[in-house]
């Protein structure tokens, strides 16, 4: 597999997903997207950038591929448990739409966004995971880091979480 598109609608994360779908039931995931190839290669990208700095070349779809799956290949059983935890902490979070204004700056009750449906997680999600996975495992002073670069809100506590989230699949 070259492109991350063939990965992601390949048989075998196919089969990947169905067996997140055993471990954890009630996931939902919406139709395949035409998004989710670039959101998942800026994921990698931006993990290289963190571990490596802007001295390296940008890496390429391949490159991306072959790492997911060699640490699929590697630690899945881990990674598998650290999607579902992980899944279960995302469903938890209480998202607001319009993001965290400061007092002065809130928006008038008309002008908020309302959430009409949850529609569920994208399937590559397993594979952008993979990528925090490694990042809390293996250079968990990076993480921050990371989601700063990723535009995560509220980075210091948001990895944090993500290192609790992490430790309570270890024990």
């Amino acid at each position: 597999m070259k492109t991350i598109e063939e990965f992601l609608t390949s048989d075998w994360y196919k089969n990947v997903t169905a067996e997140l779908v055993q471990l954890k039931p009630d996931t939902k995931f919406v139709e395949h997207a035409s998004y989710e190839a670039e959101f998942l290669m800026d994921s990698f990208r931006e993990r290289m950038y963190t571990l490596y700095g802007f001295g390296i070349s940008s890496p390429a779809e391949e490159e991306c591929v072959q790492w997911i799956t060699e640490q699929l290949a590697q630690d899945k059983e881990h990674i598998m448990s650290y999607v579902v935890a992980r899944l279960t902490f995302s469903e938890q979070l209480d998202d607001d739409p319009d993001g965290e204004f400061r007092e002065e700056e809130e928006l008038d009750e008309g002008d908020k966004s309302e959430v009409v449906e949850i529609l569920g997680f994208t399937r590559s999600v397993i594979a952008d995971t993979v990528i925090e996975y490694d990042l809390v495992k293996n250079h968990p002073q990076l993480l921050t880091g990371y989601f700063k670069r990723t535009r995560i809100p509220g980075v210091a506590k948001f990895s944090s979480q993500i290192k609790k989230v992490y430790a309570s699949i270890k024990s």
